[in-house]
Protein backbone atom coordinates (compact mmCIF):
# COMPACT_ATOMS: atom_id res chain seq x y z
CA UNK A 1 0.00 0.00 0.00
CA UNK A 2 1.17 3.52 -1.15
CA UNK A 3 1.52 6.24 1.49
CA UNK A 4 0.48 9.02 -1.48
CA UNK A 5 -1.35 7.97 -4.69
CA UNK A 6 -0.90 9.88 -8.12
CA UNK A 7 -3.02 13.04 -6.89
CA UNK A 8 -0.87 13.31 -3.59
CA UNK A 9 -3.40 11.97 -1.00
CA UNK A 10 -2.35 10.48 2.27
CA UNK A 11 -4.04 7.16 1.93
CA UNK A 12 -5.92 8.07 -1.11
CA UNK A 13 -8.68 10.17 1.33
CA UNK A 14 -6.73 13.43 2.14
CA UNK A 15 -4.51 16.35 0.30
CA UNK A 16 -1.39 16.88 2.03
CA UNK A 17 -2.12 20.54 2.41
CA UNK A 18 -5.09 20.18 3.40
CA UNK A 19 -3.75 18.13 6.32
CA UNK A 20 -1.31 20.36 7.29
CA UNK A 21 -3.55 23.47 6.99
CA UNK A 22 -5.70 21.78 9.10
CA UNK A 23 -3.13 20.42 11.93
CA UNK A 24 -1.98 24.24 12.22
CA UNK A 25 -5.49 25.50 12.82
CA UNK A 26 -6.00 22.73 15.72
CA UNK A 27 -2.51 23.73 16.79
CA UNK A 28 -3.50 27.70 16.65
CA UNK A 29 -6.55 27.21 18.50
CA UNK A 30 -5.73 25.13 21.56
CA UNK A 31 -2.54 27.78 21.73
CA UNK A 32 -4.76 30.89 21.58
CA UNK A 33 -7.09 28.53 24.28
CA UNK A 34 -4.57 28.20 26.47
CA UNK A 35 -3.69 31.92 26.51
CA UNK A 36 -7.25 32.92 26.88
CA UNK A 37 -8.47 30.89 28.90
CA UNK A 38 -9.00 31.81 32.92
CA UNK A 39 -6.60 30.41 34.87
CA UNK A 40 -7.37 27.74 37.17
CA UNK A 41 -6.83 28.65 40.99
CA UNK A 42 -3.89 25.77 41.04
CA UNK A 43 -2.24 25.78 44.36
CA UNK A 44 -4.97 27.34 46.47
CA UNK A 45 -4.37 26.72 50.30
CA UNK A 46 -8.14 25.33 50.16
CA UNK A 47 -9.28 26.95 54.41
CA UNK A 48 -8.92 30.76 54.69
CA UNK A 49 -5.63 31.61 56.39
CA UNK A 50 -4.95 34.19 59.47
CA UNK A 51 -3.04 37.45 57.23
CA UNK A 52 -1.56 40.58 59.03
CA UNK A 53 -0.29 43.20 57.06
CA UNK A 54 0.64 47.09 57.52
CA UNK A 55 -0.71 49.41 55.82
CA UNK A 56 1.22 52.56 55.77
CA UNK A 57 -0.34 55.83 55.02
CA UNK A 58 2.76 58.29 54.81
CA UNK A 59 2.82 62.04 55.44
CA UNK A 60 -0.39 63.08 56.90
CA UNK A 61 -1.33 65.25 59.70
CA UNK A 62 -0.87 64.30 63.61
CA UNK A 63 -4.95 64.62 64.00
CA UNK A 64 -5.33 61.49 61.09
CA UNK A 65 -3.97 59.09 63.49
CA UNK A 66 -6.96 59.77 65.97
CA UNK A 67 -10.19 59.03 63.77
CA UNK A 68 -8.43 55.43 62.78
CA UNK A 69 -9.40 52.89 66.12
CA UNK A 70 -8.47 49.33 67.15
CA UNK A 71 -11.57 47.39 65.77
CA UNK A 72 -12.93 49.58 63.14
CA UNK A 73 -13.58 47.67 59.66
CA UNK A 74 -11.11 48.70 57.32
CA UNK A 75 -11.95 48.66 53.44
CA UNK A 76 -10.12 48.80 49.92
CA UNK A 77 -11.21 52.83 48.90
CA UNK A 78 -11.51 51.82 45.15
CA UNK A 79 -13.93 48.82 45.64
CA UNK A 80 -15.78 50.05 49.56
CA UNK A 81 -15.40 46.14 49.87
CA UNK A 82 -14.44 45.34 53.55
CA UNK A 83 -10.94 44.15 54.01
CA UNK A 84 -10.86 43.03 57.10
CA UNK A 85 -10.04 44.80 61.15
CA UNK A 86 -7.81 47.69 62.83
CA UNK A 87 -5.80 45.55 65.37
CA UNK A 88 -2.83 48.62 66.16
CA UNK A 89 -2.69 52.02 65.04
CA UNK A 90 1.06 53.50 65.46
CA UNK A 91 2.65 57.20 64.34
CA UNK A 92 5.75 57.54 63.31
CA UNK A 93 7.83 60.64 62.22
CA UNK A 94 7.21 60.79 58.34
CA UNK A 95 11.68 60.13 56.85
CA UNK A 96 12.25 62.69 53.87
CA UNK A 97 15.27 63.83 52.00
CA UNK A 98 16.71 67.07 51.51
CA UNK A 99 19.58 68.98 49.75
CA UNK A 100 22.06 69.75 52.30
CA UNK A 101 24.52 72.70 50.71
CA UNK A 102 27.08 72.45 53.57
CA UNK A 103 27.75 68.86 53.29
CA UNK A 104 26.91 69.24 49.37
CA UNK A 105 25.01 66.07 49.57
CA UNK A 106 21.66 64.45 50.46
CA UNK A 107 20.53 64.14 54.09
CA UNK A 108 17.94 61.98 55.56
CA UNK A 109 15.60 64.06 57.98
CA UNK A 110 12.84 63.36 60.29
CA UNK A 111 9.56 65.59 59.70
CA UNK A 112 8.10 67.90 62.44
CA UNK A 113 4.98 68.64 60.50
CA UNK A 114 3.19 65.30 59.15
CA UNK A 115 3.74 61.36 60.39
CA UNK A 116 3.45 58.25 58.76
CA UNK A 117 0.11 56.40 60.27
CA UNK A 118 0.96 52.45 60.28
CA UNK A 119 -2.15 50.46 60.49
CA UNK A 120 -1.94 46.74 61.13
CA UNK A 121 -5.01 45.03 59.56
CA UNK A 122 -6.04 41.44 60.53
CA UNK A 123 -8.02 39.42 57.57
CA UNK A 124 -9.16 36.21 56.21
CA UNK A 125 -6.97 34.93 53.35
CA UNK A 126 -6.24 32.04 51.09
CA UNK A 127 -2.61 31.65 49.55
CA UNK A 128 -2.77 30.78 45.71
CA UNK A 129 -0.31 30.56 43.10
CA UNK A 130 -0.41 34.05 42.50
CA UNK A 131 -0.05 35.53 45.85
CA UNK A 132 -2.04 35.69 49.11
CA UNK A 133 -6.34 36.65 48.18
CA UNK A 134 -8.55 38.32 50.86
CA UNK A 135 -11.65 38.30 49.08
CA UNK A 136 -10.97 39.23 45.54
CA UNK A 137 -8.26 41.78 46.22
CA UNK A 138 -4.49 40.06 45.96
CA UNK A 139 -1.74 41.36 48.23
CA UNK A 140 1.47 42.34 47.55
CA UNK A 141 4.20 44.22 50.41
CA UNK A 142 4.51 47.46 48.22
CA UNK A 143 1.86 48.09 46.19
CA UNK A 144 -0.42 50.93 46.70
CA UNK A 145 -3.74 49.91 48.88
CA UNK A 146 -5.82 53.15 49.53
CA UNK A 147 -7.94 52.47 52.27
CA UNK A 148 -10.74 53.69 54.53
CA UNK A 149 -12.79 53.59 57.54
CA UNK A 150 -16.30 55.00 58.60
CA UNK A 151 -14.19 58.21 60.18
CA UNK A 152 -10.70 58.07 57.92
CA UNK A 153 -9.35 57.98 54.35
CA UNK A 154 -5.78 57.78 52.76
CA UNK A 155 -5.70 57.41 48.89
CA UNK A 156 -1.49 57.16 49.22
CA UNK A 157 -1.22 54.05 51.13
CA UNK A 158 0.79 51.44 50.46
CA UNK A 159 1.13 47.91 51.97
CA UNK A 160 4.30 46.07 53.65
CA UNK A 161 4.91 43.54 56.34
CA UNK A 162 2.66 40.93 54.84
CA UNK A 163 2.02 37.88 57.42
CA UNK A 164 0.29 34.42 56.93
CA UNK A 165 -0.96 32.65 59.91
CA UNK A 166 1.49 34.84 62.33
CA UNK A 167 4.57 33.42 60.19
CA UNK A 168 6.25 35.76 58.23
Amino acid sequence: MKFFDTKYRLFGVINVIDLVVILAVLVGGFAVYRVLSPKASSGTSGADKDITVDVVCPAMRGIVADNIHVGDAIMKNTSGKPFGTVTAVRVVPSQSEAWDYNLHKIVPFESTVVSDVIISVAAKGQVTANGVVVGDIALHSGQPFPVMTSTFDCDTAYLTNLKISGKP
